[in-house]
């Protein structure tokens, strides 16, 4: 999500604050060609050319747990329509901004970490941890704070063994020169151990700096994580936005993590408000990485060559996936990786649908298949998220909105709508940012709900709180 472009003099930090809607597109782009703020490496490169080194900080860095909670934003609409999609719990925060979740499980409970604010774009707060193992009764374990207030809105969950860790991306909107002092103490991707739910530990802050980078990088919007075939946490791919383009490190080690990969596209930067090539979000299934590059529209890498070190160039020709009017957002393929999901989350009235259906069966030569919309929609689409053949969508103000693919005959796919719950009577902004509302993005996991197996779906609302959802038969 990023600032309006208000002009060249605004700085790519400031740009990068959150999800504010951009200039909507037009039919005409810009004839003139602008240099871009910044261009970093244009290729992929084998192994950082400099060996990381420890970061100083004015203070230290501290995690500390949030005593007090305030009552604001707690009494959200209710008795809202839905289908196929029944409310179960819901656990507001106090505060009034609410980012990315995620749900790990540990200690035989489930847990939902979620972001949260108490003001934008910055805000001491980070996140908070809600045990769901009872889904129906969803217990706050504590919230946390940072000692130096800066801006977290994504948070990625995963294990090491026995072991596990948040990833929690940290984007300020500062300037580059207060950032280049700043950078180990409001930046960076904090890893932090919640193996022990009621003490999280800040275990490392990670950055371009200190993790061998060839470019020093230090705000990152989102990342994501590769597994290993144990499901174990190996390589986490950060969207590092100060420079446009993606980075892969090696977690293995969490004491000695490094730059292994990078992917820079030829256009990297920002010429105009039409024109801003950056990377917004990642998606991993399979050896394949999927990659949200804005302007560029979806690039979609081979991610064992990444974490390999080599040198990488897209499986798909650039431009082939880069629908007109649409600034690619985030992006996940089918069960069978035969097709892929995109999205831009700005509800601009042209054209009308925001999520569309590529065919990648063949690589060299995608094909748009279907136009997904919603009819008098108040918003654009978010994150989504593919289980089986249903494609879940935080669908912003239009709430948690599920479909049904049906990929069996390729030269045919269908998408239907399958289940929905409303979140807003509506149309609002939230209350802190003034921009954007309703729900940010959904995880699922098993539950019981009335005695009974069921699918939970784990809504973020970004001014009400964790919503907790059962899918129906």
């Amino acid at each position: 999500m990023f600032e309006k472009l208000f002009g060249f003099t605004v700085s790519i930090i400031f740009f990068l604050t959150a999800c504010t809607p951009a200039i909507p597109p037009t039919t005409t782009l810009p004839n003139e060609t602008v240099t871009p703020t910044v261009i970093s490496e244009q290729t992929s490169t084998p192994k950082p050319k400099r060996t990381p080194v420890a970061t100083s900080t004015l203070i230290p860095l501290q995690l500390q747990k949030i005593e007090k909670f305030r009552d604001n934003c707690t009494e959200k609409d209710q008795d809202l329509p839905g289908d196929k999609l029944s409310e179960v719990a819901y656990l507001p925060s106090g505060f009034c901004f609410h980012g990315e979740l995620d749900v790990f499980e540990t200690g035989g409970h489930v847990y939902v970490a979620q972001v949260v604010m108490s003001s934008f774009p910055s805000a001491a707060e980070a996140f908070r941890i809600v045990d769901v193992t009872d889904a129906e009764q969803p217990i706050l374990v504590g919230a946390w704070q940072w000692n130096v207030p800066t801006k977290s809105a994504d948070v990625k969950a995963f294990r090491q063994g026995d072991r596990w860790f948040l990833a929690l991306s940290r984007d300020p909107s500062l300037p580059k020169t207060t950032m280049d002092t700043l950078c180990s103490l409001v930046g960076g991707i904090a890893i932090i151990e919640v193996t022990d739910p009621t003490d999280p530990r800040l275990i490392s802050l990670l950055n371009g700096e200190n993790t061998g980078s060839r470019t020093d990088w230090c705000n990152s919007h989102t990342a994501e994580v590769s597994r290993d075939a144990d499901g174990n946490g190996v390589y986490l791919y950060v969207s590092a936005v100060d420079i446009f383009d993606l980075r892969v490190l090696d977690i293995r080690d969490l004491e000695h993590v490094t730059e292994v990969g990078q992917y820079t596209h030829p256009d990297a930067g920002i010429y105009n408000e039409r024109n801003v090539f950056l990377v917004h979000d990642t998606t991993i299934v399979g050896d394949r990485v999927y990659v949200a590059y804005w302007s560029a529209g979806l690039i979609i890498l081979d991610r064992q060559a990444l974490e390999a070190g080599k040198r990488v160039t897209p499986l798909n020709p650039l431009d082939s996936i880069a629908p007109w009017g649409l600034l690619i957002h985030h992006a996940y393929p089918t069960t069978d990786g035969k097709f892929v999901f995109v999205e831009d989350e700005f509800p601009w009235k042209q054209p009308e649908s925001r999520l569309r259906l590529y065919d990648v069966r063949d690589l060299g030569s995608p094909k748009e298949v279907a136009a997904i919309t919603l009819p008098d929609s108040w918003a654009g689409p978010h994150n989504l998220l593919v289980s089986g053949d249903l494609l879940f969508v935080g669908w912003y103000q239009d709430g948690v909105r599920v479909f049904k693919y049906d990929t069996s005959d390729p030269e045919h796919p269908s998408v239907e709508p399958y289940a929905f719950k409303a979140v807003r009577t509506q149309r609002t902004l939230n209350p802190y940012s003034q921009i954007f509302d309703g729900i940010w993005g959904v995880r699922l996991h098993e539950c019981e709900v009335a005695g009974q197996p069921t699918t939970c779906v784990f809504a973020s609302d970004i001014t009400w709180g964790l919503l907790i959802l059962a899918m129906e038969p």
